[in-house]
């Protein structure tokens, strides 16, 4: 599906009631996309009480320099989520990849993801990744930190078990569903040279290059405190 783009760069989406992607605003400029859609959009995956969470509902990302625009649709298999055995299993998360061709956005590809329900948040690079956090009703379990290629492949994938020692993963607070191990609010943020910084519950920074896949922990070096 394709969508005319206004002459200004900095253009932000939400979805029409005719599943297409449509410019929301002319005149904000890219690096508050987050904050924008986050208002634009229900947000999926907010936890609302201790063990509480809302229902996942579609959301979308732009890109920084506005070549592209990922849309995440929430999965169907519950059965799947850790803590609801017995419940049943079905479609995965999926994501389609718009990107800006000189006149409109275009659909370039689709994946299915590896969240049951939903990724609680997802960041998009200027060159097309798909960054995703978490699962929905389990954040911290399974693969937290996923990173798929604009072709819908994965790059890298992480697990808390990639990212910490046994004793700093035992320091990480716990809910009935949940380890919840980044920072509350705002932990993510995409940074020049192709970094990704993630901040934890511990007080720690987590440094990924998105180019290599590798990444350093900066104790101490985040803002969480």
């Amino acid at each position: 599906m394709l969508c005319n783009r206004p002459s200004d760069s900095s253009v932000l989406f939400a979805e029409s009631d005719s599943n297409r992607l449509i410019p929301t605003s002319q005149v904000m400029e890219m690096h508050r996309t987050a904050v924008v859609i986050a208002l634009l959009l229900v947000l999926c995956c907010t936890k609302v009480q201790a063990d509480s969470w809302a229902a996942a509902t579609a959301q979308a990302r732009a890109s920084e320099n506005g070549q592209f625009v990922v849309r995440v649709v929430p999965g169907v298999s519950k059965g799947d989520v850790v803590g609801f055995a017995g419940e049943p299993k079905g479609r995965y998360a999926s994501a389609e990849w718009h990107k800006f061709n000189g006149k409109a956005y275009q659909k370039m590809a689709t994946a299915v993801l590896l969240n049951p329900i939903a990724p609680v948040d997802i960041e998009v690079t200027n060159d097309g990744m798909l960054i995703t956090f978490d699962n929905w009703h389990n954040r911290g379990i399974g693969s937290v930190v996923v990173l798929y290629k604009p072709d819908g492949t994965i790059f890298k994938k992480y697990t808390l078990q990639d990212l910490y020692s046994k004793s700093d993963l035992a320091r990480i607070n716990t809910s009935v569903s949940s380890i919840n191990w980044r920072c509350s609010g705002f932990s993510t943020s995409l940074e020049p040279r192709n970094q990704l910084w993630i901040d934890d519950s511990l007080g720690g920074r987590f440094e990924f290059d998105l180019k290599s896949g590798r990444f350093d922990y900066q104790r101490g070096g985040g803002t969480c405190r």
